[in-house]
């Protein structure tokens, strides 16, 4: 606003004080001027000349416009719904939640809800992630824009980034040994073992987790002898409860014809779920 039309609006405002504090009557002014006056200054603060309400910026003070106002949302973790079918590569800096992103990790098919997280490092480029509410994936994707665009060394695909869960804990051998893990494992993609063999190797065995049945294998070589040793475990799980059905090991020695019955065993460390 110019000064001349502060000047203005000051002048009627200090016309109106004194009917306004109660010294003079309002009739004495006249309805139709009184609100005339009024009229003037509402119609200069709305905002005449270079407008009083601007919207806010970086650089000046201002009003807000709605989406300043649901991006100070999400910084409080608001998250913004965007509906179905955007393209998630055109998304401006921010947290949604939508479904059937448009190239995004999922499959076109799933319309499982997910939330985005957009983060951009200015005249560089963005990284995505998504996450699917439903089953808690986690995806990655890193979009270089400086370099005409071009990802040197991080993926130009979608990446799942593995969550692991400590399931179980412990020392077990004996078949018949009853375990309570801390979750079912029909929420996890893969079951993650750490076997101990005899001495004291550790070793990490992946298998998908289908079914209710896990054999678990694991190779050691001898050490003073040509040969190698072979433990497996063979655990039954049900949901959050297992036990162990089965536990043996064999040795493949110099100068014999086949595998002799071994007695040690190899016990069971830890259990991990994987979801990926």
């Amino acid at each position: 606003m110019t000064d001349t039309a502060n000047e203005s609006v000051h002048e009627v405002i200090a016309s109106l004080n004194p009917y306004i504090e109660g010294n003079q009557s309002i009739t004495k002014l006249g309805l139709t001027e009184a609100v005339q006056k009024l009229a003037t200054v509402l119609d200069a603060h709305i905002g005449s000349g270079v407008n009083a309400h601007t919207p806010v910026s970086r650089y000046q003070a201002g009003f807000m416009t709605r989406n300043l106002l649901l991006k100070l949302y999400e910084t409080a973790g608001k998250r913004t719904y965007i509906g179905g079918g955007k393209d998630i590569m055109t998304l401006e800096p921010g947290k949604y939640y939508g479904l059937k992103y448009k190239n995004g990790p999922l499959a076109t098919d799933d319309d499982a809800l997910v939330t985005v997280d957009v983060n951009e490092i200015e005249g560089i480029g963005k990284q995505i992630i998504v996450i699917k509410s439903y089953t808690g994936q986690v995806y990655l994707y890193t979009q270089h824009t400086n370099n005409a665009g071009t990802n040197y060394n991080a993926p130009s695909v979608w990446t799942a980034i593995p969550r692991l869960a400590t399931l179980w804990e412990g020392s077990m051998t004996t078949v018949g040994t009853n375990f309570t893990l801390a979750d079912s494992i029909v929420k996890y993609t893969r079951l993650i073992f750490t076997i101990n063999t005899n001495n004291g190797a550790f070793y990490d065995v992946t298998t998908p987790a289908v079914g209710n049945t896990f054999k678990i294998n694991a190779v050691q070589h001898q050490n003073s002898n040509l040969g190698m040793n072979n433990f497996e475990v063979t655990l039954n799980i049900n949901g959050d409860s297992g036990s162990i059905a089965k536990n043996v090991s064999d040795a493949y020695n110099q100068g014999t014809a086949g595998p002799v019955a071994a007695s040690n065993l190899a016990s069971i460390r830890k259990i991990v779920g994987v979801v990926q």
